[in-house]
């Protein structure tokens, strides 16, 4: 018997996934055959090798920041931040009622949180989008007033790394917010926005507040336009991109428009916020 099996996928992350992922189901294939049993899970996406993977991207990330101890901290931070972020869309595949979501960890590409099952409406598309900034946005507050509260008591090391942790995720957060396909902002918007003319207009308007909380953060004028300007042809290009669900989703409601772009807003102005407080800071 022979299987075969086609497949579209763009990017590093999801070409080793991909990888893995074929291997692993050839085996249990492979398995099934010989003995009739099925076996459930991996060892790739165990949660004890996804802490390795974790643990070691972490250990990559560390040349990068100075290989002394705040490098290190620094290196473990930033890949606190990304897992947080995907425990966020993880956490909504499974109030979205995905059973068998999961994250991978993928040292130095980042992570990637799955579902169970294929989405079902627009509004879980929107939903599961804004979970990995909405997931952080609960933890900005919290490091800004545990620094603020270490500062003064006099523990300044606290105080620093709790600052860093509050700066850096709301930067990552908030850059994933952008409003291009490939990120969750532009995944947002596609979703709760009724047409080209409006997601346009909601695009410019996410992109312009973006650059602006950069502006006050400190970040130079030319390094803002040229970001601006690579955002802005992401967000042309992609435009009429993306990948097209097997069946099609359920519309999404008016109210649930509004209370998606309420929570887009929300969720962004929190982590605007913790970009500037981290930035007065931190510098």
């Amino acid at each position: 018997m022979t299987l075969s099996q086609t497949d579209r996928y763009r990017g590093v992350a999801f070409l080793v996934f991909r990888y893995f992922a074929l291997r692993r189901e050839l085996s249990k294939l492979q398995r099934w055959a010989r003995t009739g049993k099925h076996r459930k899970g991996g060892w790739f996406e165990h949660p004890l090798s996804q802490v390795g993977f974790a643990g070691l991207s972490a250990l990559i990330l560390w040349p990068f920041f100075g290989l002394h101890f705040g490098g290190l901290a620094l290196a473990a931070i930033l890949t606190s931040v990304v897992a947080l972020h995907e425990l966020g869309h993880m956490a909504a595949f499974r109030l979205m009622g995905h059973n068998r979501a999961r994250m991978i960890f993928i040292p130095l590409l980042g992570g990637i949180a799955i579902g169970g099952r294929p989405y079902d409406s627009r509004f879980e598309v929107a939903f599961v989008a804004l979970m990995g900034a909405g997931f952080s946005a609960f933890l900005v507050p919290i490091a800004i007033a545990a620094s603020t509260f270490a500062g003064a008591e006099g523990h300044r090391l606290a105080a620093a790394l709790l600052a860093t942790l509050a700066g850096f995720a709301a930067l990552f957060n908030i850059a994933n917010l952008v409003p291009v396909w490939k990120f969750d902002g532009g995944q947002v918007l596609r979703q709760i926005c009724p047409g080209p003319v409006a997601l346009a207009l909601a695009s410019f308007f996410l992109l312009s507040a973006f650059l602006a909380v950069g502006w006050q953060a400190g970040f130079s004028a030319t390094f803002l336009l040229a970001t601006g300007a690579v955002f802005s042809l992401l967000s042309l290009l992609t435009m009429s991109s993306g990948v097209k669900p097997r069946h099609e989703l359920k519309p999404i409601r008016t109210i649930d428009r509004l209370a998606m772009a309420a929570a887009l807003l929300a969720v962004f102005a929190i982590h605007g916020y913790g970009v500037l407080w981290a930035s007065a800071q931190l510098i």
